[in-house]
Order: C-alpha cells, then structure tokens, then sequence
C-alpha cells in the first residue's frame, strides 16, 4: 500500500484515494527530513515515507519551511501535485504574473514598488489597486480612487519590511470568473462578491459554461507552468475584454463539482503509479 501525504487542508481526501494509505499532516506541526534522497515527514502519530505528495498549501505568504520542504520533494523526485516546480513559482506573486506574461495570457498591467519611499516616486493611473506584498484573501489591498486618497496610502506601508507592492488599474468588472483546470478537465465558475475586491466574501456563486478565449489561456497557463491543477482568476470589463488577475496552484475545491476531487486525486494516482 502506497503512503501519500496530504500537506495542510480541510478536505477530506480519502474517499477519493482508496486503497492508499493516507496521512494528513500539518506542515507546522511536522518536521521533513531528506536522508540520502528518501523523504520523511516526523509528526506526533509517527515518521512517514511518503510515496507521492497532495500539497494543499495556498492562499499563504511562505514561511521558509514552505520553500525547504518544496525543494525537499523536488530533490526526492517524489510526484507531487502540483509539482514542486510549479509551486515554487506560485507562491511569489512576481514570479506568478511573470510565468503568466511569457505564456502569453492577458495579464492585469501592474506598476511595481520596492525599497523605503518607492511608492511616493511615482503616482500610477488612477483609480488604482494597491497590493502590498504576496498577501492573498483580499489583505493588503486598497483602491485609490483618485490623487488625494493615493497620498494617503503610499503612507500606509513600510516596503522596507514587506518587500514590495504593485499598483493595478481598478476594473470596474461585469463578471468575475474562475477557470478551474484539472489536466485536460476544464470548469468555471461565476462568483459575486459584496463589495468592489473580487473573490472576497463570496455570497454566491454558479458553475457555467468555460469561455473559449478562457479555455484557450488556461491550457497554455498550464502547459507554460508544467502544472497539474490550476485555478485562474478573470475579470470580465462591461465591453467583454477578459482581464486575468492571477493563477492560483492550489485552487480550493469547495463549491465545485465532486468531478474536481476526483480529477485531482486521479492526477495524482496516475503520477504515482507511473513511478
């Protein structure tokens, strides 16, 4: 019986990996070693060697744990879903929206800050969202909307300490569509949302039918990423221009069909056995 580890998440992924054995870990509670090549994962119930990886860490700012025990699975060559590689690029959102420009998808225009006072150097095109940092979930985002409240944000963050911050244009969206690809599957879903940030504090949401243009950037999101599963997140203007915002590698589940698990775990499986 193959040991496959589920790092993080709520879900219950056994249902859909009978006949492995299946152990969920949390990342801060566990400790991974890599001896000679072979992965262990140390928690209060055992040791563990895995034989494949289901990571279901996302919508986070990394810790260092997170970037180590990633590149211990890539120097394992243990499958992994996403792949390590994949991950790696995801979870810094400069490097996302980079992989995201050369794969040829129409990324939201951005303007970058870094270092102590970047942000009172130059005045982007307002109204304007301000992200700070590689925060998700709706932190460290506001929307200026003109020339006054911008010079009372830029006073707000200290990029010394968070790194950097990018400045979008304010969409004023029609819809708000997530792209949901598992290998060759593809979904969407429509969300609504109460206020102006999308995808916060979601109130409803339906499946619909996958936009053309959209199928077409999210096949080459994934080929361009090497990536197994991936949730991509467009804004759609009142003219009908799709606008993408960012991807997602570790894309929840809830809320989707049970077709979405499955294809997942399925994914994985046929990694694993293919080792």
């Amino acid at each position: 019986m193959s040991t496959i580890i589920v790092v993080n998440g709520a879900y219950d992924w056994r249902p859909h990996l009978i006949g492995h054995e299946v152990v969920q870990v949390h990342l801060g509670r566990s400790r991974w070693l890599l001896d000679r090549g072979k992965l262990w994962v140390v928690d209060a119930r055992g040791s563990y060697a895995p034989d494949a990886i289901l990571w279901r860490i996302g919508a986070v700012d990394p810790a260092p744990m997170h970037r180590a025990c990633l590149e211990m699975i890539r120097l394992s060559g243990l499958p992994c879903v996403n792949p390590a590689d994949t991950l790696l690029t995801g979870y810094d959102r400069l490097g996302m929206l980079h992989a995201l420009r050369q794969a040829g998808l129409p990324v939201v225009d951005f303007t970058v800050f870094a270092g102590a006072g970047a942000l009172e150097v130059l005045e982007p095109d307002l109204p304007a969202v301000l992200k700070v940092g590689n925060l998700h979930g709706g932190l460290g985002k506001a929307r200026a909307l003109d020339a006054a409240s911008w010079r009372e944000l830029v006073a707000l963050p200290d990029l010394s300490t968070t790194g950097y911050a990018t400045a979008e244009p304010f969409i004023d969206y029609t819809r708000d569509v997530r792209c949901l690809a598992v290998g060759d599957d593809l979904w969407a879903m429509e969300r609504r949302s109460p206020g102006w940030k999308a995808n916060v504090g979601t109130n409803a949401h339906d499946i619909v039918p996958v936009p053309p243009a959209l199928a077409t950037w999210t096949r080459a999101a994934m080929t361009h990423l090497g990536a197994d599963v991936l949730g991509l997140d467009y804004l759609e203007s009142a003219d009908g221009e799709f606008t993408l915002l960012e991807s997602n590698d570790i894309p929840g589940v809830r809320g989707w069909p049970d077709s979405v698990p499955r294809a997942i775990a399925r994914r994985l499986t046929a990694k694993l056995e293919r080792t």
